[in-house]
């Protein structure tokens, strides 16, 4: 049953979200955005390990009413969106120890409510070790998608940027987020970088 969307709060209904695949066991998580540089609490013992996904680009383009926006004045925050056979995009990846699998998938399912769906992607660490990771992906159908950011292009950039610089929710400042991801992944993403650099512009203008 295809999970239902409420519109008024930005949310699917059952506060959850959709689930397309199979759970990867052993159970490793790809970040990509706040897991990058703020990952649960609870996750501090877990194994973390820089990595690439290959065909995957990363982008700021989808609404976010619940964490770094409110309904009526939302923030941008990132997806990764799995046809871009040339990209590469970093992030960090977690072993999530059997026994508290499913309370993190609970977690994160309650978390990424918003709009987003489980999909697998294969996660490649620095020493060339590779394994099937989780990862959460805000498809271009979901209802909180952008179109026409996801592109790296000076307009949608700048777009992007316009939403970033002031939106604030529940979570946070928008702006934190891309400034702490865009730092933490430094020298890795000319996207990140260019995105950054137009919402210190504004901020400071």
């Amino acid at each position: 049953m295809a999970a239902e969307w409420d519109a008024a709060a930005g949310v699917y209904k059952n506060a959850r979200a959709a689930s397309s695949c199979e759970v990867p066991n052993p159970l490793w998580i790809f970040g990509y955005g706040s897991l990058v540089w703020r990952p649960e609490e609870r996750w501090s013992d877990y194994d973390a390990r820089p990595c690439a996904v290959r065909g995957w680009r990363r982008y700021f383009a989808q609404l976010s009413t619940d964490h770094r926006g409110v309904p009526g004045a939302p923030g941008l925050v990132c997806t990764l969106l799995e046809d871009a056979p040339e990209a590469t995009t970093r992030g960090v990846a977690y072993r999530v120890p059997d026994a508290d699998a499913d309370a993190v998938l609970d977690d994160l399912d309650f978390r990424e409510k918003g709009g987003y769906t489980r999909k697998i992607a294969r996660v490649v660490f620095d020493d060339g070790e590779a394994v099937d990771a989780l990862v959460y992906s805000a498809t271009r159908d979901n209802p909180n998608f952008v179109e026409g950011l996801d592109s790296d292009d000076a307009a949608a950039v700048d777009k992007a940027a316009r939403i970033i610089a002031t939106a604030v929710g529940p979570s946070g400042d928008n702006a934190a987020y891309l400034l702490n991801l865009a730092d933490a992944l430094e020298g890795t993403d000319a996207y990140l970088a260019a995105l950054k650099a137009r919402v210190v512009e504004l901020q400071a203008s």
